[in-house]
């Protein structure tokens, strides 16, 4: 297996380490599957947890926002209304799973590595960087990029339009419970030093580091 070092920044080290890849000086140091055996379980209540965090910090915020506007809350409750409310949250939700991806694509692009996309069915999507190795810190931006920046976009656009927010709240909060993965790996990774490479997988990653 041929690994690249990606390191747009520091093209002399970058020379330095990948020469030393090349020659077989490279151990692994950890390794981490999300979706096999006994990560499941905690992934899955990790996600639930988020799921609720969300909902009750959005759900808040929209009503709050709405209040301090002095509107007071005007809720449409016919049929018509509700239908509509549901369909767009619906479809807000279903755009934000190949946004979370394109971030994540676009933050491996701004290293300098070569993102590519796939789909496990039934609906999930995912942005790898076969072959390539990232340094700690900026594989820890990586994974953590569509978290941040939609949960920040999200607070923004509900306080200066929480009307409209309403209608992208199952995006906004599908995002963050969607993101546990991406939290359950940033975690892990911090507690490694940050000299190590991460060469990421479709379900998690793998860690290395070059041998003295």
């Amino acid at each position: 297996m041929s690994l690249t070092l990606i390191d747009r920044f520091h093209p002399r080290l970058r020379g330095e380490q990948q020469a030393a890849i090349e020659a077989g000086q490279l151990r692994i140091r950890d390794e981490l599957a999300l979706l096999e055996g006994e990560q499941l379980r905690p992934l899955a209540l990790l996600s639930l947890l988020m799921l609720i965090i969300g909902a009750l910090f959005f759900v808040a915020l929209t009503l709050v926002s709405i209040l301090a506007r002095g509107h007071g809350l005007q809720i449409n409750a016919g049929f018509g209304g509700i239908l509509l409310w549901l369909l767009a949250n619906v479809i807000a939700y279903i755009v934000v799973l190949p946004l979370h991806e394109a971030i994540h694509g676009l933050a491996f692009a701004f290293w300098g590595g070569k993102p590519y996309f796939g789909t496990k069915l039934p609906l999930a999507l995912y942005c790898s960087a076969k072959n390539q190795l990232f340094r700690r810190d900026p594989y820890l931006v990586v994974g953590m990029a569509p978290l941040v920046i939609i949960t920040l976009a999200g607070i923004v656009f509900t306080l200066l339009a929480p009307g409209a927010a309403s209608y992208t709240l199952f995006g906004t909060i599908g995002n963050l419970s969607g993101a546990a993965g991406d939290l359950v790996v940033a975690l892990r990774l911090l507690r490694q030093p940050r000299s190590i490479l991460i060469e990421d997988t479709e379900t998690g990653y793998r860690s290395w580091e070059i041998a003295a």
